[in-house]
């Protein structure tokens, strides 16, 4: 008897993929947009230590990448070199540099009843005031720096909630970092497959622009705000002008601002120079003034001419008056962190809208 065949069922066929119209398709990018605008503003909280880490990662990326190429090293034994290396770095700098804010913070706040005698024996010497018909009063001066001060010791412990978040922040974006460059090789991986076939070539252009964009300059503009925030130290310690640390740390922070964020830093360092004279030198207060701009006016050509455009060269190349406005705009929205990131992401938008008009106008 013979067997009886095994009959097998051929599974059906899949089912016919019917591609999304244009205006399926309009809707769809409008959703995934507006749903990526609410995300953002519900995350806002949360957003700057994510941004933070990401940007230490990308900073410290390449020593990575050195350390596996060149010494051989597992990636996560470079990592953790390079790690603990930062940690022992921002040790270091947090150990040295906190007792000399404290210092000078707290005789910045002590000298205000000298800086308001130099403020009224200032005011006497201009008699071309009282022609004007103006009649300065320094009773009026602390009056109005008691007002502050008290203001300023009112919002004291807000402060100390908000310096307290601060850490928590950094060390959550050291943490997230960490876990980025871990995972770097895979999610750039990930991301190039995601992108499809015949779009891969446009996908790697763009990445390469936006690399080039974001790497000398947020590269750059670190190493250039420590520069000048060491040049500015040193020279007005060298020159004796109170709180130097201070004036330099506001120097550095100032160089996200082009042209503007200069002037503004010379300003209080100038004041202080004209209203408190020089710890190191007698000079006359007027012309330790001007010496102290002569020496703001030296650093900023040497950054103009020479240390600009070895270490940043034209990686943004826009217009100063489109950072300054863009760097406004940052400030509102995220504070310092947005002044930092105006003009890579003007570039980088910059970089897309290009893209974008080809695209339309074929």
């Amino acid at each position: 008897m013979e067997p009886e065949p095994i009959i097998t069922e051929t599974p059906p066929p899949p089912p016919r993929r019917s591609p999304w119209s244009v205006e399926t398709r309009r809707w769809v990018l409008l959703g995934l947009v507006a749903l990526g605008v609410w995300l953002l503003y519900q995350l806002g909280e949360i957003l700057p230590p994510i941004i933070l880490a990401f940007l230490i990662a990308y900073l410290l990326n390449p020593l990575v990448v050195f350390l596996e190429r060149r010494a051989r090293l597992p990636r996560p034994l470079a990592l953790a070199l390079v790690y603990l290396a930062l940690v022992a770095l921002l040790i270091g700098a947090l150990t040295w540099m906190t007792p000399v804010l404290y210092r000078q913070v707290r005789a910045l706040i002590l000298g205000l009843d000298e800086t308001v005698r130099h403020i009224d024996t200032l005011l006497r010497q201009m008699t071309w005031l009282e022609a004007l018909g103006i009649h300065p009063d320094t009773n009026t001066l602390l009056n109005q720096f008691g007002a502050e001060l008290r203001a300023l010791a009112a919002t004291t412990p807000r402060v100390v909630v908000g310096v307290a978040s601060s850490v928590f922040g950094g060390v959550l974006a050291l943490v997230l970092s960490f876990y980025l460059l871990l995972e770097a090789e895979m999610i750039e991986r990930n991301v190039d497959n995601a992108i499809p076939l015949e779009y891969r070539d446009e996908w790697h252009n763009i990445k390469a622009e936006f690399n080039r964009i974001w790497s000398s300059f947020l590269r750059g503009q670190v190493i250039l705000a420590l520069i000048i925030a060491t040049l500015v130290t040193l020279t007005l310690t060298m020159l004796g002008v109170p709180n130097a640390l201070l004036l330099g740390m506001l120097a550095g922070l100032l160089e996200v601002v082009p042209n503007l964020g200069p002037i503004l830093a010379m300003i209080p360092a100038v004041l202080i120079a004209l209203l408190r004279g020089s710890t190191l030198w007698a000079i006359d207060p007027l012309l330790f003034a001007l010496i102290v701009v002569g020496a703001y006016f030296v650093i900023q050509q040497l950054e103009n001419h020479l240390i600009v455009p070895k270490v940043i060269g034209a990686s943004v190349d826009l217009p100063p008056v489109v950072v300054i406005i863009g760097a406004l705009a940052g400030a509102s929205l995220a504070g310092v962190l947005g002044i930092f990131l105006a003009a890579p992401i003007l570039a980088t938008a910059r970089v897309f809208a290009k893209f974008l008009l080809r695209k339309l106008l074929e």
